[in-house]
Parts: C-alpha cells; sequence; structure tokens
C-alpha cells in the first residue's frame, strides 16, 4: 500500500512552492496582485524586471502597469522565480486579501499584533505549541482550504516558532484534502 505524503513532509521537501501549489488560479492572480501593489522596493523591482524580461518591455514601463494587468503574467512567471518571491506572494495575500483570517489566528493563539502585523520583541519565545494546533484546527473547522494556506505559509515562515501547525498540516494530503476520515472538519474546496 502507498503512503500518501502529508503536506507537512511536501512543504518540508519543495518549500513554498508546495503551498503554492494549493491555490487555484484565481487565488494565485490575487497573490501576486497583492505582491505587485505591497512588496517592498527590492522585491518590486525584482518583479519589474523579472516581467520586463518576459514581456520584452523596459522594466520602467512594466512598474507602471496595473495589478490586475500583471498577476496572470506573475502567476505564469511562478514557477521560474526564487522560492523567496512565491514565499512573498504567499504572504502578501495573507496580508492584503486574507486579513481578517491572520486576525482572527492571532487573536485566538494570543499574540500581540497591530491589524495583523505581530508586535513581539525581538527575543520574543514562540507561543504554546498545543495552543497554536488548537487554534488552528478551530480555523481551519471554520476557513477549511483557506486556513491550510495560511497554516502551510506559517511553517514556511518559521516552523520552530509555530510548531503547533505541524500537526494541524499533517492530518492533510500534499494536495490539502484530508488524509484519513478523522481529519479536521470544514474542509472546502479552493474558492
Amino acid at each position: 500500500m502507498n503512503e500518501q505524503r502529508n503536506l507537512s513532509q511536501a512543504i518540508e521537501d519543495r518549500g513554498p512552492y508546495a503551498v503554492w501549489d494549493l491555490l487555484n488560479d484565481d487565488e494565485k492572480k490575487a497573490a501576486a496582485a497583492a505582491t505587485w501593489r505591497n512588496a517592498d522596493h527590492q522585491s518590486r523591482r525584482a518583479l519589474e524586471i523579472a516581467l520586463a524580461k518576459e514581456l520584452k518591455f523596459r522594466p520602467k514601463s512594466v512598474g507602471h502597469l496595473p495589478a490586475e494587468k500583471v498577476s496572470g503574467r506573475l502567476v505564469h512567471l511562478a514557477k521560474d522565480l526564487p522560492d523567496t518571491a512565491i514565499f512573498e506572494f504567499l504572504f502578501h495575500l495573507h496580508l492584503d486579501d486574507r486579513k481578517p483570517l491572520l486576525i482572527e489566528f492571532l487573536d485566538d493563539v494570543g499574540l500581540p499584533h497591530e491589524d495583523g502585523v505581530l508586535d513581539l520583541p525581538d527575543d520574543a519565545e514562540a507561543p504554546d505549541a498545543a495552543k497554536v494546533a488548537e487554534a488552528a484546527e478551530r480555523l481551519v473547522g471554520a476557513h477549511g482550504h483557506e486556513a491550510i494556506v495560511y497554516l502551510g505559509t506559517l511553517k514556511i515562515a518559521d516552523k520552530d516558532f509555530w510548531a503547533g501547525v505541524e500537526q494541524i498540516l499533517e492530518k492533510y494530503a500534499e494536495d490539502g484534502t484530508p488524509l484519513e476520515a478523522g481529519g479536521v472538519s470544514g474542509q472546502d474546496e479552493a474558492s
């Protein structure tokens, strides 16, 4: 009997690409658009250069294009972008379109934040893994697929700090579907 790789293992092996592959086309476009609008100067410049090369435009000309015009092309380029760019797409998706989900989770874990951005001292200890796991399970129960994507993004960001998400991600296959009937309920199809 073939044992299916779980999502946590896939993230260990493939990094941000394992989470990126969970997204449908509309979610990928939303992530790319959010990054185009909100990335820091250096990250945005790298995307402009990659996009200009693809479109055979000058980078300065590409920089003026609206997010809605470039998001599809950025998704197309994703397979050739470094892990860091894919992580930025996931990061900006959650700080933009999915901020309420992010805030709900941080509040449930009890971490201080300002509108979804953690407000911790540099030497802050990781939250209790059991508390993180409980909050993660509730989040998946309430938000299904979007929560699985968010938890995978947290594992990529800092697997030690967010150690409690591991046990939730282990309940899902690499494609985000529950591995067993005992998996977390509330799993929805990608919207």
